[in-house]
């Protein structure tokens, strides 16, 4: 039986057991919208240890690709079609652009979820490199493709702990917010090892795209259990600010209505943002309510 966590809120605590769950997933991941604040979320997730290997990236990705592939293979075919369009042909690759915009010194530059470190290995010799991967097997494929960079096989919160406080120049979270469990302490730890005036740049799913209200239930952002926060363009500049952040970067060509992705680059401020408080955690053992 996997190891499961119980959720409050990740954005203000709230508890919304009694609230209904949204008809969007399945029973055995219940979706809410906090009645407080509004924000979207899993409440029942998979704890750290079952990512290492259960529930590990590669493993549940290629799963949702193969699921996707069959309940819709035309979707599935022009998806990938505008990918490797948009990659070969248009050779746009907002990461790499952000990065190059919006990093600056030399300090080190941390991928979240480095997977086998395809991303830092473009930015080798340019900044001293981190990552942190919780799959055992990919923390293994990265620090042998990136034998020069510091990869920690561990959790997001835990394996950034790991690293100096005022040392990175950025901390990467493309495509994994999303993911994390604790996304208040995950930015509490990000602020902690950026140096003033570094930068994290994120990409999550756009909750609030009029594509996922066409879709519904077929989202392409709806990925159970992975993806446990959905965050709206309103919520993450909220969830940023309220951890200490300032906004760096955030356009409307960073989260246009129809996209499915958003994007923002939040900085630690020269001067410290006074009154932000401890983060807390939201989660805790499903064992103990049951």
């Amino acid at each position: 039986m996997p190891h499961l966590l119980i959720r409050h809120c990740p954005a203000c605590l709230a508890d919304n057991t009694a609230a209904p769950r949204l008809p969007l997933g399945p029973k055995k991941w219940p979706l809410k919208t906090c009645g407080t604040c509004g924000f979207t979320y899993l409440e029942r997730a998979a704890a750290y240890v079952e990512m290492e290997e259960t529930y590990a990236w590669e493993k549940t990705s290629k799963q949702e690709t193969t699921r996707r592939a069959v309940e819709e293979p035309t979707v599935s075919r022009l998806s990938q079609a505008f990918k490797n369009f948009r990659a070969r042909t248009l050779k746009r690759d907002k990461l790499t652009d952000l990065t190059h915009r919006h990093v600056v010194g030399d300090g080190t530059v941390v991928d979240i979820g480095c997977a086998h470190g395809r991303f830092l290995k473009t930015l080798a010799g340019r900044f001293p490199l981190a990552g942190v991967e919780i799959s055992r097997a990919l923390a293994a494929k990265a620090q042998k493709n990136l034998p020069q960079a510091t990869i920690i096989q561990a959790d997001a919160v835990s394996g950034l702990g790991r690293l100096p406080a005022d040392s990175c120049s950025a901390v990467i979270m493309s495509a994994f917010l999303e993911h994390e469990i604790e996304p208040r302490l995950l930015l509490a730890q990000t602020l902690r090892v950026l140096r003033p005036g570094g930068v994290s740049i994120i990409k999550v799913p756009n909750f609030g795209s009029l594509n996922r209200r066409f879709r519904k239930k077929k989202w392409c952002g709806f990925r159970f259990p992975d993806h446990v926060n959905y965050f709206t363009p309103g919520s993450i500049v909220t969830m940023a600010r309220t951890s200490g952040f300032e906004i760096r970067r955030f356009r409307l060509q960073d989260h246009p209505p129809i996209s499915d992705n958003l994007w923002i680059v939040i900085a630690n401020p020269a001067t410290p943002i006074a009154g932000i408080p401890a983060a807390l955690p939201c989660s805790r053992d499903y064992t103990e309510e049951n």
